[in-house]
């Protein structure tokens, strides 16, 4: 639903992309702002939880949308110091991206319960793990079901060196 950002030449598995960057506030202020759809939550467990909200200060990466066959990990990562609340959300490519393919990550279980409210599923993926009720019901000729939605995998890494990619919006 979003822009989308699409690859545009190949990136091997275990390719830096970029980083999310972005204002970092609690979830308290997040909580007050009117448009959430820029904001990278860091899955605190220590101390107040922060997100990234790239909103107004970002970058390429609040382009990327959701994949439910995701072709990007996030991975938190720690460069100037180990303080667990602040980590920075580098991308890696997870498999082999080819030249025009739109490159994105699974946005994870807390967002889909709260957004599939509002809208469906667009990744077009014939695995796609979280369509609409309307989808559901063709599918299988039922009413919609819970989908074990699932929590991107992230965890601390060294940042391999790697070219710059060219990614187009």
């Amino acid at each position: 639903i979003g822009w989308g950002v699409k690859a545009m030449q190949d990136i091997p598995q275990g390719t830096f992309v970029c980083e999310y960057v972005g204002e970092i506030i609690t979830d308290t202020e997040a909580d007050k702002r009117e448009d959430d759809s820029f904001l990278f939550t860091l899955g605190n467990k220590v101390g107040e939880a922060h997100c990234i909200d790239s909103r107004l200060f970002g970058n390429i990466g609040r382009f990327l949308n959701h994949l439910c066959e995701p072709n990007l990990l996030a991975v938190k990562v720690f460069t100037m110091h180990q303080d667990l609340r602040f980590p920075r959300i580098a991308f890696f490519s997870s498999r082999p991206i080819r030249a025009g393919d739109q490159i994105g990550f699974d946005y994870g279980d807390h967002y889909w319960k709260i957004k599939s409210k509002y809208f469906s599923c667009q990744c077009g993926s014939p695995k796609c793990r979280h369509p609409s009720a309307k989808d559901v019901q063709a599918d299988n000729g039922s009413e919609g079901s819970d989908h074990g939605l699932v929590q991107p995998h992230t965890s601390q890494a060294e940042l391999p060196h790697s070219q710059p990619l060219a990614l187009h919006l």
